[in-house]
């Protein structure tokens, strides 16, 4: 497999190799916004606990014999595998199933385009605008598979300790050699459950400061910030007119549409995090037809 053998498929995943950083919170709402403009979505749950699945009412899709694994191993047809649901955004179900379909990955041949090959590429072929993955947190072949399948990332971090630090290991252990064997676009690293203002030392301003110092260019525009005004806020001397409020909040409305089944647009209509999501609709938008 080469670089000159692949072209990004329209869509991307949402992956960190661990778990608990609201992966399946931000792909539904991408999906939702790429929905709401009229586009044809998929959302593939590629957790093997099925989070999203289960959260959004699925449970027996998520128990039923026919699953992802016979698409994505056998052959078997992805669309017959859709489940429609009440936001405009077909989901192909995670699986109970799945921990064994990763250990039979191991013995496949070309295993790590599986999913690109049996799965994304039908289901754009017959018609559909875009697929957003939500990935399987830990490192293996479903992981990797995802990231190849659409050769787009989006990476959440929220604060607490190690969040840079595991990024750095994802970047070297699976970003790097797909970027260099394959081609892999990170679209942004977002700071996600924000709650703090950055006027404080504390998880929230640490990583977000982090961010923009060290990752600046994946940054997505709501959370950037200077560097000089992190200064600026630890100088006693000079005055900041506004504390930056950045990332995507910790919203109530965000959290509750998710046990709700729904993305937060379906919930809230007037939350104020939709135009960030909106954002990494726009980017997933402009990178999967750039020239």
């Amino acid at each position: 497999m080469s670089a000159d053998e692949f072209g990004g498929l329209p869509g991307v995943a949402v992956s960190l190799l661990k778990g608990g950083v609201g992966k399946s919170t931000i792909a539904l709402n991408i999906a939702e916004r790429l929905a709401a403009r009229g586009h044809a979505t998929v959302l593939i749950d590629l957790d093997k606990d099925g989070h999203m699945t289960t959260q959004l009412g699925f449970d027996d899709e998520y128990d039923r014999d026919a699953n992802l694994g016979d698409a994505l191993i056998e052959g078997g047809d992805p669309e017959e595998l859709l489940v429609e649901t009440e936001f405009g955004v077909q989901l192909l179900p995670s699986s109970n199933d799945l921990e064994h379909v990763e250990t039979r990955l191991k013995d496949e041949r070309f295993a790590d385009v599986k999913l690109r090959r049996n799965v994304v590429e039908p289901l754009i072929d017959r018609g559909y605008d875009y697929v957003v993955i939500d990935a399987a947190g830990g490192r293996g072949k479903l992981s990797d598979n995802a990231l190849i399948a659409v050769q787009r990332v989006i990476i959440p971090l929220i604060p607490r300790a190690g969040s840079i630090n595991g990024l750095n290991k994802m970047i070297d252990r699976q970003i790097s050699p797909i970027r260099q064997n394959i081609g892999l676009d990170i679209l942004a690293v977002t700071p996600h459950m924000i709650r703090e203002t950055m006027g404080q030392h504390n998880e929230h301003r640490t990583l977000v400061e982090n961010l923009n110092r060290e990752f600046g260019l994946f940054v997505p525009e709501y959370a950037q910030i200077d560097p000089k005004t992190f200064d600026a806020l630890d100088d006693p001397t000079q005055t900041v007119a506004s504390i930056p409020k950045p990332g995507i909040r910790a919203r109530t409305a965000i959290s509750r549409a998710f046990k709700q089944g729904l993305p937060v647009a379906a919930f809230d209509s007037d939350c104020d995090q939709i135009p960030n999501f909106d954002h990494l609709a726009d980017l997933v938008e402009d990178h999967s037809h750039a020239e």
